[in-house]
This record gives C-alpha cells, sequence and structure tokens, in this order.
C-alpha cells in the first residue's frame, strides 16, 4: 500500500506543507481551505486510512488530529506512533 506523500498528482500536490499543518499555528481559515482540498482529492480515503492507522500531526483525508482521535475511539482503532513520545494529544 501506498503512503499518502507516494500518490500520483494528490490535489495537496504543490500546496505549502505548512497549510495542512494548525497545530504548529493558530487555527484560521487557512485549514477550512486544506480540508477542502482533501475533500476533492480522489486519494481522501487512502489518505484518512493512513491517518488513523498512525498518529500524524496535521490535516489528512480532510480531517484534524481531533476529529482523527474520535473516530479512532468509536471504530476501536489503535494507531501506531510515527510522533516523537514527547508530543502527545
Amino acid at each position: 500500500m501506498k503512503k499518502p506523500w507516494q500518490f500520483e498528482n494528490p490535489s495537496c500536490e504543490g500546496v505549502d506543507t505548512d497549510f495542512f499543518f494548525p497545530e504548529l499555528r493558530e487555527w484560521d481559515g487557512n485549514n477550512q481551505a486544506a480540508i477542502r482540498i482533501c475533500q476533492k482529492c480522489e486519494y481522501q480515503v487512502a489518505c484518512l486510512d493512513y491517518a488513523l492507522n498512525n498518529r500524524v500531526l496535521g490535516i489528512w483525508g480532510g480531517t484534524s488530529m481531533i476529529e482523527r482521535e474520535r473516530m479512532r475511539r468509536r471504530l476501536n482503532i489503535k494507531p501506531s506512533s510515527v510522533l516523537p513520545e514527547r508530543i502527545k494529544i
């Protein structure tokens, strides 16, 4: 299975990566724009699946970290951590 950064021509390609990482700055209108980019992408489901199964920062598959954590609890998903241990959500 391809990782999101291996997809061919995803909707987010060429967009500044900072756009997808609101945890590193304030939540603003750009975040909603980033989510809309994801919603138009043919890889949205695969990207979301990756993010649900791997604890990652940022917007993935059109969801925030908080939304994914809620989904994991509801779906009983135990993600692998790709975050340094010092970062907790």
